[in-house]
């Protein structure tokens, strides 16, 4: 049917410059024609159309923190010495001050001065002596290490950072493409006194 009308539009444009000439007017007609517009013919097509395109942010994660004990030397051993004095003591003792002897002296005896042989005594006399006991010494006396126990901050995890990726977001959309342009034609029409 297709085939058959662009035929007879073709017939018609072939037709047109005789259509002025009256050479033929009054003539018994063939065919009729009269012009009209076909609409233009559009197609739908879906595209994918970028929304937001691809991008990428930095995350930064912080360190983490916590906290511990430990002993920690306050104060080394030390040993220091004391020292003991000398123990002194004391003792009485007897010393012979004067041996005993035999000696001469004059008397008088009776009013009358007599040469005597006289024996003397030995002299003795008490001696007060300090002795030593026991020496002076050195006594070591250890101190032992002093320690305490202290709490302290400590890096549990260092800080990081990664990058996270975001893919390109698209969207489908629906458009209207022209297949064919809008055109106009000649096209049979059956009036009277007119054969198709």
């Amino acid at each position: 049917m297709r085939h058959r009308f662009w035929s007879a539009a073709a017939v018609a444009l072939a037709v047109i410059p005789f259509l002025g000439s009256s050479v033929h007017a009054g003539g018994r007609a063939l065919s009729c024609y009269e012009q009209a517009t076909v609409p233009a013919v559009y197609r739908t097509v879906h595209q994918k159309v970028l929304v937001q395109p691809a991008s990428s942010h930095l995350v930064r994660k912080p360190a983490v923190y916590g906290y511990q004990t430990r002993r920690v030397l306050v104060q080394p051993e030390r040993v220091s010495y004391r020292t003991s004095p000398a123990v002194y003591q004391t003792q009485r003792s007897r010393a012979l001050v004067q041996p005993a002897s035999v000696g001469w002296e004059y008397r008088v005896i009776k009013g009358h001065k007599i040469l005597c042989k006289v024996q003397h005594p030995a002299v003795y006399k008490t001696i007060n002596q300090r002795v030593l006991v026991q020496r002076a010494s050195k006594v070591a006396v250890r101190q032992p290490a002093i320690y305490s126990t202290v709490r302290e901050k400590v890096v549990v995890q260092p800080a990081s950072s990664y990058r996270v990726q975001k893919p390109a977001v698209y969207r489908t959309v629906a458009r209207q493409v022209l297949v064919q342009p809008a055109q106009t034609v000649w096209k049979p029409v059956r009036v009277r006194g007119c054969r198709y």
